[in-house]
């Protein structure tokens, strides 16, 4: 009986929080299979057909590619411009569920050009938010405000203050 009232309540849940987008879940979980290997199947009613029907939002690396082809950007220039080997963007691309740390997330929101809100959306993505309470992130919005996308000037700042740069990122021999 416990684990139907916690079905219902996940079913109430999902049904709250999932946000529209781009991608079916059935293109995501591969069809009927996941879910009925949690129980649900077809039997389910309007419940299971309400589920599939409506859409996941996309995961920080789908919005990232997304966002590179909406900007009309190559991945080689973005992940050079925000200081990620390639290797390192293979696996970001390549993996779903990849979980990046917030300070990558913003340097690839710096290396698209993205606006405040965007950069807020794909911070969300990752599960990360601008905190008012870190300076840092206050360093990376007010450049970010003023159109600063040169990741080593804002990488200068965050350093000048005591900070880890956003990615990997060393200090000119004339500083």
């Amino acid at each position: 009986m416990k684990n139907r009232n916690l079905l219902r309540e996940l079913d109430l849940y999902i049904r709250q929080h999932y946000r529209p987008d781009d991608r079916q879940i059935g293109d995501f979980a591969g069809g009927m299979g996941p879910l009925c290997a949690t129980g649900w199947s077809a039997a389910g009613g309007m419940r299971a057909l309400d589920f599939f029907l409506k859409k996941l939002e996309l995961s920080f690396s789908e919005k990232l590619i997304k966002l590179m082809e909406q900007k009309g950007r190559r991945p080689a220039e973005v992940y050079i411009r925000a200081g990620v080997t390639k290797s390192h963007f293979s696996k970001i691309k390549t993996d779903r569920d990849y979980h990046p740390t917030k300070e990558t997330a913003f340097a690839f929101a710096v290396a698209l050009y993205l606006n405040l809100d965007e950069t807020e959306d794909l911070l969300k993505r990752a599960g990360y938010s601008i905190s008012h309470s870190s300076e840092s992130d206050l360093i990376v919005e007010f450049c970010i405000t003023r159109e600063v996308y040169d990741i080593d000037k804002i990488n200068s700042l965050l350093d000048q203050r005591g900070y880890k740069p956003l990615t990997n990122w060393r200090k000119s021999r004339d500083e």
